[in-house]
């Protein structure tokens, strides 16, 4: 973000209200140093017991203010109201928003200069890259066309276009965004629209318990993905969450769009 930060020592007491940085955190042997997240850190489960001080929503000052975290590590961006909240409080902040993969190396890598654990970082990231390579080679076995895929974010329909970080999970992972003609990096689409893209895969991003919606709609049965078998409920935290699980997510959603490859790395 261009921001600069002071801090007179390693930090021992760490505050995260962001989920990615959570799991970053304890990726890196630090989930010991953790001693507050925000209510929507829930990886590791060890996050789960860890003090909660509110979201970017709403925020419990005192509560922060009484764990004397040494930095807190937030999402978004420099103009983001919780910035100058904390650091009025006397707190460094750490800002970011990842947008892409490389990005999410790049962010490892700065937390753990950041908490003292530079070579953890490191390693880290070359783990993960490695994992993306061997995936890659497996993926080029593949004879063909890329799959066309619409990636269902809700029951209305919206859906991610090129430039969006979850465009680039899919196109990683061996897919090709039946919406990749498109200018905008969110977008809802029309039921009409979709049976003329006509997708050979549908991956959802809600739990299907919250999608009742999409299988009521005029249209959906006709659809070749679904006809075939092809619809596929993901994990919306893993695919799309800027930390180090999401080589997994990667992993995930190349094993539905190739069933038949081994994919096992």
């Amino acid at each position: 973000m261009g921001r600069s930060i002071t801090l007179e020592k390693t930090p021992e007491k760490i505050v995260s209200l962001s989920p990615a940085h959570t799991e970053i955190l304890f990726a890196l042997g630090l989930g010991d140093k953790v001693v507050g997240v925000s209510n929507w850190c829930n990886k590791p489960e060890e996050a789960l017991e860890k003090e909660k001080v509110g979201d970017a929503f709403s925020l419990n000052k005192e509560k922060l203010v009484s764990l004397k975290p040494d930095i807190v590590f937030i999402p978004g961006s420099a103009d983001s109201p919780q910035v100058k909240e904390i650091e009025d409080l006397g707190i460094p902040v750490y800002v970011s928003n990842p947008a892409t993969v490389s990005e999410v190396f790049e962010e490892i890598e700065r937390v753990a200069e950041v908490t003292g654990v530079a070579d953890k970082g490191r390693q880290l990231v070359e783990e993960m890259q490695e994992e993306l390579g061997k995936l890659k080679g497996k993926l080029e076995e593949h004879e063909g066309p890329k799959p066309t895929v619409l990636i269902v974010l809700d029951p209305d329909l919206w859906t991610v276009g090129p430039g969006s970080f979850l465009d680039e999970v899919l196109t990683l992972a061996g897919g090709e965004n039946v919406v990749s003609d498109v200018d905008l990096q969110y977008l809802q689409v029309s039921m009409e629209e979709v049976l003329v893209r006509d997708p050979d895969v549908i991956l959802i991003t809600v739990p299907e318990d919250q999608s009742a919606g999409l299988q009521a709609m005029p249209g959906w049965s006709e659809l070749r993905a679904v006809r075939e078998g092809k619809v596929y409920y993901v994990d919306g935290d893993l695919v799309s969450r800027p930390g180090p699980s999401i080589v997994d997510g990667v992993k995930e959603i190349a094993r539905y769009l190739y069933p038949d490859l081994d994919l096992e790395i």
